[in-house]
């Protein structure tokens, strides 16, 4: 008899251990390395943004949102000035990442329009802004400050 309840009591123990078990909540932000646009870069009206940003986490990404808008309002973001009969150019997207756990984004997918409903693009300061969530919901964002104005962009 004494050789069946031991490895009885044995089994038990080990389900109790293994169901006692706490799972592990991912809390590490995700990491962002952008590398353009660097802050103060000039964006050009009519062209395109090129993007190059590297993107990590320890477990999974889900998402990365970019949002660009004026800093007319002197970083205050309360609201959004026109200046003279231009507009204030306004950008934000998401793209999906699920199941990736790190990834270098490089694209030219944003293009600074010539006009928005007919009046042409304010020209000046911008935030261009990063955003990149886990699956866990942990976030992180980046800012750099950006100038959108006239010309063309200078090859290296």
């Amino acid at each position: 008899m004494k050789k069946q309840v031991f490895p009885l009591a044995l089994l038990i123990a080990s389900f109790s251990i293994t169901s006692c078990k706490e799972e592990v909540k991912d809390v590490i932000k995700p990491t962002i390395n952008l590398h353009e646009p660097a802050d103060n870069d000039t964006l050009y009206v009519g062209h395109e943004v090129h993007l190059d940003v590297e993107l990590s986490d320890d477990v999974k990404l889900k998402s990365y949102k970019i949002d660009i808008h004026s800093d007319f309002d002197g970083h205050n973001h309360a609201s959004v000035k026109s200046v003279e009969s231009s507009k204030a150019w306004v950008f934000s997207k998401v793209w999906d990442l699920t199941g990736l756990r790190n990834t270098d984004i490089h694209h030219h997918e944003i293009i600074v329009p010539d006009s928005i409903d007919g009046s042409p693009i304010a020209k000046g300061k911008y935030h261009f802004s990063i955003q990149v969530l886990d699956e866990a919901g942990n976030e992180s964002k980046k800012f750099v400050d950006i100038v959108v104005d006239n010309g063309t962009p200078h090859e290296d």
